[in-house]
């Protein structure tokens, strides 16, 4: 018997695929097995005009429910290329009403007060002049003219979605926005406004980058190097400090994996190889 669900994502570019496939299609296809997904990574376009390629490749999301291939299925999941999965997870389709879009919020994950503290850490850490600190949820739809505003915010790395239902709604996020580049801000304003979101659980799609400032601020310290010592001794110290960096890195993050069903690595994919449990 055919699958009525799928585990969809895109890989645009040779060295975007061969990340996909190194890191997350055998692991996705374990837990794809379990829980009776097909999974299917579209390496190209799927809307190849000169405007689709003038923003980010993360716009296309809001295209598969339009393929042929789409209409075999009942269920379609959109999953970042960019995230890991724990094996052990549940299925994410649980509970998920059909005409409604399964989403993590945003602003909410852990909680609205924990999320505005990593984002002051990541602001504190970058330290750039020239980024606006966005922290107000509400300011995050205004401040690029999205009315109305909301409390929360749809995280569009891992989306459970029923082409039945939500192909139009998806079309027209895409085809009626030209000015934007922000995919999530605006894909997230439109499924709010209507009303079509399912919050699903925070462990559907925890960004690493967030839980990293939140539970282990102190992965984000900088080196101090001292101008008193030789280059070939500070050079011997970078190598050092780098080797424990990297390894107290990947106990901090299987401990976070282990405790999460899927993980998002927007900002650090560098690290998804360190990750051990899958």
């Amino acid at each position: 018997m055919a699958n009525k669900k799928a585990i969809i994502t895109l890989a645009i570019g040779e060295q975007y695929l061969q990340m996909w496939e190194n890191l997350c299609q055998a692991n996705w296809q374990k837990y794809a097995a379990q829980h009776g997904f097909d999974v299917i990574c579209i390496d190209r376009w799927l809307d190849t005009s000169k405007r689709a390629k003038t923003r980010s490749p993360a716009w296309q999301k809001c295209l598969i429910l339009s393929q042929e291939f789409s209409k075999k299925y009942e269920r379609i999941i959109w999953v970042d290329s960019d995230v890991l999965i724990n094996p052990t997870s549940p299925c994410i389709t649980l509970n998920v009403p059909p005409e409604k879009v399964g989403a993590v919020d945003a602003a909410a994950t852990p909680s609205p007060d924990l999320v505005r503290l990593a984002l002051e850490r990541l602001y504190d850490f970058w330290d750039d002049p020239n980024m606006y600190r966005e922290l107000e949820t509400r300011e995050y739809y205004t401040r690029y003219g999205l009315f109305p505003a909301f409390d929360q915010m749809v995280r569009t790395g891992v989306l459970v979605m029923s082409p039945a239902h939500h192909r139009e709604l998806l079309e027209k996020a895409y085809y009626n926005e030209e000015e934007r580049k922000d995919d999530m801000r605006y894909i997230s304003h439109e499924l709010l406004k209507a009303d079509c979101v399912h919050w699903i659980d925070g462990r559907f799609d925890p960004v690493w980058l967030i839980l990293k400032a939140l539970h282990y601020p102190f992965l984000l310290e900088k080196q101090v190097k001292s101008d008193k010592i030789t280059e070939k001794l500070k050079q011997k110290l970078m190598r050092s400090e780098n080797a424990n960096q990297k390894n107290l890195i990947k106990i901090c993050l299987n401990a976070a994996f282990r405790n999460n069903y899927f993980m998002h690595f927007a900002g650090c994919v560098d690290e998804m190889s360190l990750v051990e449990y899958i």
